[in-house]
């Protein structure tokens, strides 16, 4: 079998918050393939930005990182700082949730497209521009030669998100780790950026991490996908496998609270995961689901569920339940 391009294993973050123990994320656990789409879903605090801002030497000073995050053979949670500034700046690169704080406000769009990929290649002024506008026009920026001279916020919300994936690509990365790339931007940019993504993904042979709130797309850029919860991975398995027939109730509760035009009904109150997500300073010794979950059962509450293969050992899932739970069979629960 391939060996896997990005293997993560027992990654945590902890961090003092108010004098509290926060943990972040909490034994964390998987691999991606070179090539290969990872989307990963979960609630907000879930622990997927911290997951992967730790994984790549961002989570700050103040967070205690442990286990180990195998890229190419090194270690990248052991790397130093130049080792993991060289790596950045080249195989691995990232795009964050909001462009506008992402682009320095205060530089034109060459300089922050080309410093990076500039110093590492040596490039001229007049070969950066080239390649720049090159590149902002393959992501759909028009007039791109002209655009290098602007100012983030003289660009629209969809130009800037272009822009800053645009940055990511000219350092021609193997790894490209988009953070909620279209959170900010409407309905029909959105879709556009999904598709740019899925395109570029192809044309460059790249291994892409897509960490969203949005199942929908999940489903049409990526390949595998990973449920958190807690910190934890609740879920891993292909994509129109865990729809079809998710094995962890977070998932299928999940899959149940997004909206659907076809079963929509007018004054019909929108599914919920009932409750709330658990306090990251208390440390929880059964499922942290549980208290949430409509089909937990006694040792949930006492015995933590491994992450463990299903089936033909294509699925994973930290659960006791052995069944399969339908969305519809969350929805159902909740009207009991």
């Amino acid at each position: 079998m391939t060996s896997p391009l990005l293997s993560v294993r027992n990654l945590s973050v902890r961090r003092k918050r108010d004098g509290r123990d926060i943990v972040a994320v909490n034994d964390l656990s998987f691999d991606l393939f070179a090539g290969e789409a990872l989307g990963v879903v979960g609630e907000s605090g879930s622990g997927k930005t911290q997951a992967f801002l730790a994984a790549t030497g961002l989570a700050g000073a103040d967070a205690k990182v442990g286990g180990s995050a195998i890229y190419g053979g090194r270690d990248l949670l052991q790397m130093s700082r130049a080792q993991l500034d060289e790596l950045r700046g080249g195989e691995v690169a990232m795009i964050f949730q909001d462009p506008m704080t992402a682009l320095n406000p205060s530089m034109r769009l060459q300089t922050q497209l080309t410093e990076g990929p500039q110093r590492r290649n040596k490039w001229t002024n007049k070969e950066a521009h080239k390649k720049a506008a090159e590149m902002l026009e393959l992501v759909g920026v028009p007039d791109a030669a002209r655009r290098l001279s602007a100012y983030p916020h003289e660009l629209s919300g969809g130009l800037r998100q272009r822009a800053t994936i645009a940055m990511a690509l000219l350092c021609e990365p193997k790894l490209l780790i988009a953070d909620e790339p279209t959170t900010a931007l409407d309905a029909t940019v959105q879709a556009q950026i999904l598709s740019l993504l899925a395109d570029l993904r192809k044309q460059f042979s790249l291994a892409l991490i897509f960490i969203t709130h949005d199942l929908a797309s999940v489903a049409g850029v990526c390949d595998r996908m990973m449920v958190m919860y807690a910190g934890r991975a609740a879920e891993i398995g292909k994509v129109e496998e865990v729809f079809a027939a998710p094995r962890h109730p977070y998932t299928a509760g999940l899959l149940a609270a997004t909206p659907r035009l076809e079963t929509a009904r007018p004054g019909a109150r929108l599914p919920v995961i009932p409750g709330h997500p658990p306090d990251p300073a208390i440390i929880v010794e059964g499922c942290a689901f549980a208290p949430r979950c409509p089909f937990a059962m006694p040792k949930c509450k006492t015995t933590r569920p491994l992450l463990s293969q299903k089936e033909n050992g294509s699925r994973l899932a930290a659960c006791h339940c052995e069944q399969t739970i339908s969305a519809a069979a969350f929805n159902q629960s909740q009207d009991t």
